[in-house]
């Protein structure tokens, strides 16, 4: 090969290697700019379409046990709503444009699914189950898919696992269907009876992944509340009766403690408060 086709060689060579840098920077630009303007669309559509809620109610309603309590005592037929009855109150929720969201949504302070609830002409809600029954997963998460609603999940965390409470692969389980978990302490003491230090270990080392905490039996003083700030929670319940609104404090949130009845039950329960 002579030394002029060499020279031809390493030309086209040249110039095919430069087209194709210039291709791929053309490839990379167009992509970047689809990618910014995915990102621009996005956050123009959400500041657009859902502006920030400022006023607002959501009910917290407050469930235990979801069962047939045929020969249980008094209270744990108070503390009981039959799977049935449960399935009632659901499809009333549904039929009456109620949506749920977590309780981390409640302490998000942009409002964020609050807002996009109410300009979905929804009116959002938030399900609690005390205590983490075995029933929770076998009746009520069911339902729940069903409806195609969230709830959240107050666990007892040193009873995982335990006779008829949920171990740790349904509470798993749980979260990854879309599940809120919280805390509700290790043993479920009363918190505003106990020492510093038991307070603090039944706070912290209960907390896990959870962003909020249930006061056992709703029982807590300004120190435990103080504990559950310190602990990073956003947001705490009780067993106060009402409903939250923009005024609320995040950290002694009251509930609707629902029993067992249909839907015109929780109507009614719902609509005592608002």
């Amino acid at each position: 090969m002579n030394k002029r086709v060499i020279l031809i060689l390493l030309g086209v060579l040249f110039v095919l290697t430069l087209g194709g840098f210039f291709i791929w920077k053309s490839q990379q630009s167009t992509a970047e700019v689809s990618t910014d303007t995915g990102i621009e669309s996005k956050t123009k559509e959400n500041n657009n379409n859902y502006p920030k809620m400022e006023e607002y109610q959501v009910p917290i309603l407050m469930y235990h046990y979801i069962r047939n309590a045929e020969g249980e005592s008094e209270l744990g037929k108070n503390l009981s709503v039959s799977p049935d009855n449960f399935a009632a109150q659901l499809a009333w929720l549904k039929e009456n444009d109620y949506t749920t969201i977590k309780m981390s949504d409640l302490a998000d302070p942009e409002k964020l699914a609050i807002s996009k609830a109410f300009f979905e002409k929804k009116k959002p809600i938030v399900l609690t189950f005390d205590d983490g029954y075995q029933d929770a997963y076998t009746e009520a998460f069911p339902i729940l898919k069903k409806y195609g609603f969230c709830g959240t999940f107050y666990i007892i965390r040193g009873y995982v696992g335990d006779s008829n409470y949920m171990n740790q692969e349904q509470i798993d389980e749980l979260k990854q269907a879309g599940m809120e978990i919280g805390s509700h302490s290790l043993s479920h003491p009363d918190l505003s009876t106990l020492g510093l230090d038991d307070v603090k270990t039944q706070i912290f080392d209960s907390k896990k992944e959870a962003a909020s905490f249930c006061y056992p039996s709703g029982k807590y003083n300004d120190g435990v509340v103080a504990l559950i700030k310190e602990a990073g929670y956003s947001s705490a319940v009780t067993t106060q009766p009402g409903i939250v609104d923009q005024n609320s404090n995040l950290f002694e949130l009251p509930r609707v403690r629902i029993e067992n009845g249909n839907g015109d039950y929780l109507a009614e329960r719902i609509k005592a408060y608002e």
